[in-house]
């Protein structure tokens, strides 16, 4: 999807260049669209930055459904309220219903707190404490390892632009010595432009897709420090042990 759209961009700034003679509007045209062979470069870094763009909406999709596990207030929140042995088995019978109709982080983190529970030869509720702290870290560096991609993309859109740099370069530097004439003179600076074009597109494109990723990462992080927050505040911060 990401190349199919890329390419109709390509298209269209194409078709402006070619049907709209006014001057300002062809360079722009030439600045976002590129003119073939150099094009290509344009057409790779449109591809990276919608592909980056369609990983990042679909991990947002993923953090905006494990947050429906948090709305199902599956752990008493009343003030003051303490929960006994029993109740915290009962709970664990409730959370495997829930799972029943759909599995989320939350559910297997409050599954493994109340494994551990019941494992536990000790006292206290420590041993809950250090689970969930570990569960939490797993489920961060899991979704970290998802996100590769998307990083790996935004490390390549300013990288291929200056692929396209060092084209244009190379390809001015080949004209240099027709540059005495008017019309080697507009190959070398049409070089030129294709040597700086290239930079400043790849270079716009990885700063809006690195805004949208630091927000995934925001939100990704303040998904697995609520769900620690409240499996602490509303689970082990609530058994009662006699």
């Amino acid at each position: 999807m990401a190349l199919v759209i890329s390419a109709i961009l390509i298209g269209i700034f194409y078709a402006v260049n070619a049907m709209v003679p006014q001057p300002t509007v062809q360079r722009i045209c030439v600045l976002l669209g590129g003119i073939l062979p150099s094009g290509i470069i344009q057409l790779f870094t449109y591809v990276a930055f919608f592909w980056g763009i369609f990983e990042i909406n679909d991990r947002q999709h993923k953090i905006n459904y494990e947050r429906q596990g948090l709305d199902l207030k599956l752990l008493p929140e009343t003030e003051d309220w303490v929960m006994t042995k029993d109740e915290v088995m009962q709970l664990k019978e409730k959370v495997k219903d829930q799972e029943q109709q759909a599995k989320y982080l939350l559910t297997g983190v409050i599954k493994k707190a109340i494994r551990k529970f019941q494992s536990s030869r000790s006292d206290s509720t420590g041993d809950m404490l250090d689970v969930v702290s570990t569960q939490i870290k797993i489920n961060m560096t899991k979704a970290e390892s998802k996100q590769s991609l998307t990083r790996y993309l935004a490390w390549a859109i300013p990288s291929i632009g200056f692929i396209g740099t060092i084209m244009g370069i190379a390809q001015a530097l080949g004209f240099a010595d027709q540059a005495g004439d008017e019309e080697g003179l507009k190959m070398v600076t049409d070089a030129m432009y294709v040597a700086f074009d290239t930079t400043l597109l790849s270079l716009f494109l990885s700063i809006i897709l690195m805004w949208f990723f630091h927000n995934l990462q925001e939100s990704e992080d303040d998904l697995h420090s609520d769900m620690e927050e409240y499996v602490i505040e509303n689970l082990v911060n609530r058994i009662h042990l006699d």
